[in-house]
């Protein structure tokens, strides 16, 4: 077992490594071993919009405004079904999500967004938590027209984020579980203003998704609270900053040094005992 007060800089990660929590992991185990019941459509998005919403750590608005909600398979399919709608003509931000780039789309400074372009943000940002600009996000896309879609994938592990969705300008926003170390089970949702039609609409109003998932996904959420991270390694992340003279983040399992620099303890959060 490791103990905080042996841990060096060098034993943390400059790449991301999910919290492997042994609560998570034994659900898995006991999800394949024991016998599943099926989730009915309408049931699982009510059951998962009330997971991903009852946030206590953080402030959400507005999500009342967004009446027409997906079942989707995770941010990633979010954000693929509306970029092939676009024919992949959007704009994103620096520090964005690095599937963009590999998709060849490059990022665009604020200031010079185009106008009529829809921007797909991460929010909250993967290494700023809180953008520190949104507000001139926002003005801009007024400004010059343009929607906004929210990729929320970082929320479920979030604390101190603040979001108002009830903007004109932003159209949709998507929550996943991922995050949580479920990446193997895929499972979402997304929220738009208006009915609109692509893959997420399709497969998602005609269920031609894989019911294991949204059988797996209502069988996480009655047994993961939602702010079920910081609940239980605040303490650990405090200590372990202290130690190491590090800065905590809207993460529980990332942390930054003076210079911004980030390193993920999620490895040794499950090796801690904690």
């Amino acid at each position: 077992m490791v103990k905080i007060e042996d841990l060096k800089l060098s034993d943390l990660d400059k790449t991301l490594s999910i919290a492997n929590d042994e609560h998570i992991e034994a659900l898995r185990k006991n999800w394949y071993r024991d016998p599943q019941v099926a989730i009915e459509h309408d049931d699982f998005i009510d059951k998962a919009s009330k997971w991903f919403l009852s946030t206590n750590n953080n402030i959400l608005l507005g999500t009342d405004k967004f009446p027409c909600i997906d079942i989707i398979m995770g941010c990633t399919h979010f954000i693929e079904s509306f970029c092939s709608k676009q024919k992949w003509n959007i704009q994103v931000l620096e520090k964005e999500y690095s599937y963009y780039a590999l998709m060849g789309v490059k990022h665009t400074e604020l200031g010079d967004l185009k106008p009529g372009t829809p921007l797909i943000v991460s929010l909250p940002n993967y290494y700023y938590g809180n953008r520190p600009d949104w507000s001139d996000v926002l003005l801009e896309c007024e400004q010059k027209g343009i929607d906004i879609h929210i990729d929320c994938a970082w929320l479920t592990v979030a604390k101190d984020v603040k979001i108002n969705f009830d903007h004109p300008n932003i159209k949709s926003f998507a929550m996943s579980m991922s995050k949580y170390n479920l990446g193997w089970n895929r499972i979402g949702l997304r929220w738009s203003r208006q009915r609109t039609m692509d893959s997420c609409t399709l497969i998602s109003s005609q269920k031609k998704y894989n019911e294991l998932t949204t059988s797996c996904g209502a069988y996480m959420m009655d047994r993961i609270p939602r702010d079920y991270g910081w609940t239980k390694y605040k303490d650990a992340v405090k200590k372990i900053c202290s130690q190491l003279g590090l800065e905590q983040t809207n993460y529980f399992y990332l942390v930054k040094d003076k210079e911004g620099n980030l390193y993920s303890v999620g490895r040794l959060l499950g090796m801690l005992g904690t």
